[in-house]
């Protein structure tokens, strides 16, 4: 007796790989929602309020980096033991992003001429995965596994 094997959807594979992603898709999304934190506060600072772009950049990155790391606390990765060692660490990876970015964009648009516009874009897929693995490995660890799970 033959045995058939039935072949997945595409509809079935996708939701396997999904799921399979699942927290680094949940990482992005968490990404997109503090970027539109981010773009949203520097408008109404900058803009709205007329406050100097450096200064209100700055107050809104900060408060982008602090929405993105409560929802990758409490809804991706699910820690919530030393919080003020995982705000510096999930910090630190941040600016290890920045550090990144900047020279791959100097690199980019100084050295090699690329539209400012498609460099930054460029640079966000290795910025993303970057980060997403430090914090994955060192800011969102688990004592008993390493790696948060």
């Amino acid at each position: 007796m033959n045995a058939v094997t039935a072949t997945p959807t595409p509809s079935a594979r996708l939701l396997a790989l999904a799921d399979r992603y699942r927290r680094f898709l949940l990482y992005v999304a968490i990404g997109g929602g503090a970027l539109a934190v981010d773009v949203g506060i520097y408008a109404l600072l900058a803009v709205g309020a007329g406050m100097h772009p450096v200064l209100a950049n700055t107050t809104s990155t900060f408060v982008a980096m602090i929405v993105s790391f409560a929802a990758n606390s409490l809804l991706n990765f699910k820690v919530k033991d030393r919080i003020v060692a995982r705000f510096l660490s999930f910090t630190l990876v941040t600016g290890a992003g920045y550090v990144v970015s900047t020279l791959m964009l100097a690199v980019l648009v100084d050295g090699l001429h690329v539209d400012a516009l498609l460099a930054k874009g460029a640079t966000l897929p290795v910025v993303v995965i970057l980060q997403y693995t430090l914090n994955k490995k060192l800011t969102f660890a688990t004592p008993e596994e390493g790696t948060a799970s």
